[in-house]
């Protein structure tokens, strides 16, 4: 393992979309992280990567066509997994296998039982494994999170959560990223965008997701595609707190409201690639927004570089109970889909309890330890 007060040579898999217009350019600005080593078996991607780096001044970078290759490099302290959700797995395996520190795109697998093998891989190697969740370090995020912590709204009651947009337009069926459509494990709007949901919830309100119903439709899905593009699921979270969630890929919308005894508190635009978001507050005399879209483009550009950098910047930081606490967004957001095919309700267990509760299908990942 690399010494966490020493630089940690990178090497990324996959150079789609994400990692070139988002993590790459954060990797590439970030303190104590180098890029020596890619992986793609596509040579046009592998060549904007290469351009990436060497206008951040990096002379050699060495690509690799498989991963194997990238995982074999002694080179290599720690992999950045970038690739589609139904091929994590065994990327993270096979990293985990050759001693590689690994953090990986959300959302981390696509099943319980998938992620615990994931987990369990890491821990019998002796890794870290972390997903990787940008928006935590957004300004607007953290922000909101305070807000929470202090009380501002007083009591929390309800939250009312969706995150949404049209897939059909950037990720048709059929093209690059169409996979949304396609896999029927590891697509549909709930496991592409609905874990942030799931994840930001988790942190603002600091208190896990116990208890979810759901149900999936669809309204404007490509005939024939094996996945739904609307869940919708109500919940209640560990502390007693009621809240609905509704991810979709049939319009745009980015929004959690808070409310509490004493006002509300609604979050904007939080999870989006695109940098910016806004926070309004609202609580008796106590009145507070957070504007970040009238940023100039340069300014967005490097608002943007700023969430992504942190991911790399503090992953050593991280103890190994909080990147296995982390780990735990993946149950919350398996649980619409275990809700919808018994028809009723699902319990979340506390993960010191010692058997589920809840009168029926309880959730449970078996044999899987997070301390």
């Amino acid at each position: 393992m690399p010494d966490c007060e020493n630089v940690i040579r990178w090497g990324v898999v996959g150079c789609g979309q994400i990692a070139l217009d988002k993590s790459l350019p954060g990797l590439l600005s970030a303190k104590r992280a180098k890029l020596v080593a890619i992986a793609d078996p596509l040579e046009p991607r592998c060549a904007l990567t290469l351009d990436l780096a060497k206008q951040a001044g990096l002379k050699s970078v060495r690509t690799y066509a498989d991963a194997a290759g990238l995982f074999a490099n002694a080179d290599v302290d720690a992999v950045y997994i970038c690739l589609p959700t139904g091929r994590h797995a065994a990327a993270v395996s096979a990293a985990a296998e050759s001693k590689k520190a690994i953090l990986c795109e959300k959302t981390l697998g696509r099943s319980a039982a998938e992620v615990c093998r994931m987990i369990q891989a890491a821990k019998h190697a002796g890794v870290p494994l972390m997903t990787a969740y940008m928006s935590h370090f957004g300004d607007v995020f953290q922000e909101a999170k305070r807000l929470l912590a202090e009380n501002r709204i007083g009591q929390v009651t309800f939250v009312s959560a969706n995150f949404s947009y049209t897939c059909l337009v950037p990720y048709p069926s059929g093209k690059p990223g169409g996979w949304r459509w396609t896999d029927a494990e590891g697509g549909g709007p709930c496991l592409d965008i609905g874990v942030y949901l799931a994840f930001g919830i988790r942190e603002m309100l600091d208190d896990r997701i116990a208890r979810v119903g759901a149900c999936q439709v669809n309204t404007i899905a490509p005939k024939d595609v094996p996945t739904h593009d609307t869940t919708m699921a109500w919940f209640q979270t560990a502390e007693g707190v009621p809240g609905t969630f509704v991810t979709t890929f049939s319009h745009s919308e980015c929004v959690i409201t808070f409310y509490g005894t004493e006002g509300r508190l609604d979050v904007q635009g939080c999870f989006s690639q695109k940098p910016g978001g806004r926070l309004e507050c609202h609580a008796g005399n106590f009145h507070y927004t957070g504007d970040l879209s009238h940023w100039n483009r340069t300014c967005r550009r490097l608002m943007s570089l700023s969430t992504t950098r942190l991911r790399f910047r503090t992953f050593a930081g991280f103890s190994p109970s909080e990147r296995a606490r982390r780990m735990k967004t993946r149950f919350h957001t398996e649980t619409p889909y275990v809700a919808v095919h018994f028809g009723d309700h699902v319990h979340l267990p506390d993960r010191n309890s010692r058997r589920p509760r809840g009168p029926r299908h309880a959730f449970t990942p078996a044999n899987v330890s997070f301390e």
